[in-house]
């Protein structure tokens, strides 16, 4: 099943799957890494996939046939492990699961579930195509208020989570851009942003702002 993967409207913002830790279920529970600079282009999931493990030294485990066909959106930034695998995933319907300290796997998200948990996979709702253009239309509502913020200038890769209002309850970048004061103020905006209460069934949502040709605010 697809979540949240759309390219819409030449992909001034695209959606991308949510990484989670499994609750109480990770090898690597409590333990944490420092945060590292990546310069890792967009390109072939496998590559990108070497290229973390280059950068930081943490073994990569994946089946060639898993990640074959799928792409990266890459990253510039710094970030820990996590966050990073976070956005080198974006869109590509696999989750990374630390077995060791230094060392992740890369599963399709239902396999996943289903051999950690022992359990029959319970795959997470689909984000409808009019529910993605909702999302969409929400954030570039906002973001298109302040000439710093208007999408499709910039790369940002974030983590939104929606309540039961439609309100947004917490935005995090999962790694900075190269301008820290614009981060801010888009984390900002995103807060203001107001979409349908349904959409809370699915969040948390991965967006990734990226550059486009396409202008997102028009005139505004």
């Amino acid at each position: 099943m697809t979540r949240c993967a759309f390219a819409l409207l030449a992909c001034a913002l695209c959606f991308g799957t949510a990484l989670a830790a499994p609750r109480g279920g990770d090898a690597t529970q409590g333990m944490t890494h420092g945060t590292t600079r990546f310069d890792i282009d967009a390109q072939p999931l496998a590559g990108a996939l070497r290229a973390f493990s280059e950068t930081t030294g943490i073994a990569v485990l994946f089946d060639d046939a898993v990640v074959a066909g799928r792409s990266s959106p890459g990253l510039h930034g710094d970030a820990g492990p996590r966050d990073a695998l976070r956005i080198l995933l974006v869109g590509t319907d696999l989750s990374a699961h630390f077995t060791s300290m230094n060392a992740f796997t890369v599963n399709t998200m239902p396999a996943a579930a289903g051999e950690e948990a022992g359990t029959p996979p319970v795959a997470p709702p689909a984000l409808a195509e009019n529910d993605a253009t909702e999302l969409q239309q929400a954030l570039e509502k906002v973001l298109c208020l302040r000439r710093d913020t208007r999408p499709g200038t910039f790369r940002l890769a974030l983590q939104i989570w929606i309540d039961g209002n439609g309100t947004v309850a917490d935005v995090v970048a999962l790694a900075p851009s190269d301008d820290g004061a614009r981060d801010a103020r888009v984390l900002g905006a995103v807060r203001q942003a107001r979409v349908p209460a349904r959409l809370s069934a699915g969040s948390p949502f991965t967006v990734l702002l990226a550059p486009s040709r396409r202008d997102a605010c028009g005139d505004a």
